[in-house]
């Protein structure tokens, strides 16, 4: 620990910080250490780094303002560090939010729907500098307007505000769409079960709002929780038949919504998502089939989506380890790379859509909605220096809030995959990228590639069908990592490792990389919206 240092910033949580204290001396074993240090400037984001040559982690860390608690043992939000592909555990850190930040700023109408032309007035603490942008991007003290006089308004607008004071780090943002009534969109209505990976789209219906679309939605979320223990939760019927710690166990029970008050929310909804992750897939199936039933009743043409989320960091699901029977291939393989891994949750997914096909026929069918597929290609893109000017290994810095949830940028990319599912349309130009630290860059890049996720899955409903066939897939493979590249621009590839022929609906789908394993012979075929299949390239690698 001799060396580490205390350190605070307000840029962000990852940059911008200022050595304000250094360990000098190891704690006592199993004591406390303390180190006072004088300070008089507020700082947002504290946190103790220690040296990268050293083998411990910390157990935990407070700071102290004098006597008061500013960060530790429930106060502060953690903050989680990433270096390249690992989790960073030798940094330690919180955002006090607005426990440091300046005064945040009230707007004035708070009428979201006006009915006409109207002047929005930006309230804020005497002496606060308050700057604003209309074009989703995030004001900072050295970007958007500075807030003068009311801003008047004759069309849906979007206004983010932040509040300035000297030596205080800025407000939080506050962030307000006001649709003019009789001018926006016809919104859909939408029903959600899942566990924090739903939760994760918890902001989707403030970026359809932005792009005119007044979409309801409504939630049932449990931390960690599968299909069956939600359904049983619903039925009143909750026993978990799995073998859950007391913590997980009060994860899945509690949430600021009961069933009771959830269902007598739901009223007729245009689509409802259910978040399969259990691998005993009889029993996903039973529940996702109670689930479409109970969900008929209120709307018998209710489109049901599958939401095909990500792994966690480690990648030790059964997925990853090719423990998931498929029907569409003899056999299935180890995922090697976070490419790969996705590809496999998928196939996971499909694997369960053509069960439950089978099962319960009746409406409209089950189709999925392929986030995994962005978050594998987003990975791809930033490792080799394609995603704006995010540095090769930053994607979890980037993109995520820890080793599984993502934080706002990341939000934004899987909440446009949902825009491009619902609205059948891209984003781009539409959806503005509120409260996210993403350059506009990468913002444009995150929903062009939703877009093209979403176009180019067939099971989306999006997928036209052409005559002229794609390149076929040619191969580089440098021994470790076989890619994939066409002569027609924008093709995706599906591929399989047992020598099964793959279509655009069979094998894995391709996020930029395919590992050399033993004994893998590797078919692929390219594909895309408004293209005929392409003719199947074989490989068989040399071991």
């Amino acid at each position: 620990m001799v060396g580490g240092k205390i350190e605070g910033s307000n840029v962000s949580h990852t940059e911008g910080f200022v050595t304000l204290a250094e360990i000098k001396e190891p704690p006592v074993a199993k004591d406390w250490g303390e180190i006072k240090f004088d300070n008089s400037k507020v700082y947002r984001y504290l946190r103790c780094s220690l040296p990268r040559e050293g083998k411990g982690t910390i157990r935990k860390i407070e700071f102290y303002s004098g006597d008061q608690l500013l960060a530790g043992e429930g106060k502060g939000s953690p903050v989680n560090y990433f270096l390249v592909d690992a989790q960073d555990t030798r940094t330690t850190g919180y955002d006090l939010g607005d426990a440091a930040a300046s005064h945040r700023i009230i707007f004035n109408p708070n009428d979201d729907e006006p009915r006409r032309p109207s002047d929005v007035r930006l309230v804020a603490i005497s002496g606060t500098e308050v700057r604003y942008t209309l074009d989703g991007s995030l004001p900072a003290p050295n970007h958007g307007e500075i807030y003068q006089g009311p801003i008047h308004i004759e069309k849906t607008t979007t206004v983010s505000a932040v509040g300035i004071v000297p030596d205080l780090p800025p407000s939080l943002p506050n962030t307000v769409t006001y649709l003019f009534r009789g001018d926006n969109n016809p919104g859909l209505t939408t029903a959600h079960v899942g566990n924090s990976l739903t939760g994760t789209t918890g902001n989707f219906w403030r970026f359809a709002r932005t792009a005119g679309y007044d979409h309801k939605s409504v939630s049932l979320l449990r931390g960690g929780a599968l299909t069956r223990e939600l359904f049983a939760l619903a039925s009143g019927e909750y026993a978990s038949d799995r073998h859950a710690s007391d913590k997980e166990e009060a994860a899945i029970k509690r949430g600021s919504m009961p069933w009771p008050v959830f269902w007598g929310r739901v009223g007729k909804v245009d689509a409802f998502t259910m978040q399969p992750r259990d691998f005993d897939l009889d029993k996903e199936i039973a529940a996702e089939v109670h689930f479409l039933k109970l969900f008929r009743e209120k709307s018998p043409d209710v489109q049901p989506y599958l939401y095909c989320e990500w792994v966690e960091m480690a990648r030790q699901r059964p997925s990853d380890k090719g423990e998931v029977p498929s029907f569409q291939m003899k056999k299935t393989f180890p995922a090697l790379t976070w490419e790969e891994s996705m590809g496999a949750m998928l196939l996971y997914v499909e694997e369960l859509q053509h069960r439950l096909a089978a099962t319960y026929p009746e409406g409209k069918p089950v189709h999925i909605i392929p986030a995994a597929l962005a978050m594998g290609w987003v990975k791809n893109m930033i490792d080799h220096g394609k995603f704006g000017d995010a540095k090769p290994g930053t994607f979890y810095p980037l993109l995520f809030s820890d080793q599984v949830h993502p934080g706002v940028n990341g939000a934004f990319l899987v909440d446009m995959t949902w825009y491009s599912t619902f609205y059948r349309e891209p984003s781009e130009g539409k959806v503005l990228p509120i409260e996210t630290t993403l350059t506009p860059e990468q913002a444009r890049l995150a929903e062009r590639l939703a877009w093209d996720v979403i176009k180019n899955y067939p099971d989306c409903g999006l997928y036209e069908e052409g005559k002229e066939p794609c390149g076929q897939p040619e191969f580089a493979n440098d021994g470790k990592i076989i890619t994939l590249k066409s002569a027609t621009p924008g093709a995706w590839f599906r591929y399989t490792l047992d020598g099964t022929t793959p279509t655009r609906t069979r094998g894995y789908v391709y996020c930029g990389a395919i590992s050399v394993q033993p004994g893998i012979h590797v078919q692929a075929v390219a594909y895309k919206s408004g293209m005929a299949d392409s003719t199947v390239a074989d490989l068989i690698p040399k071991s």
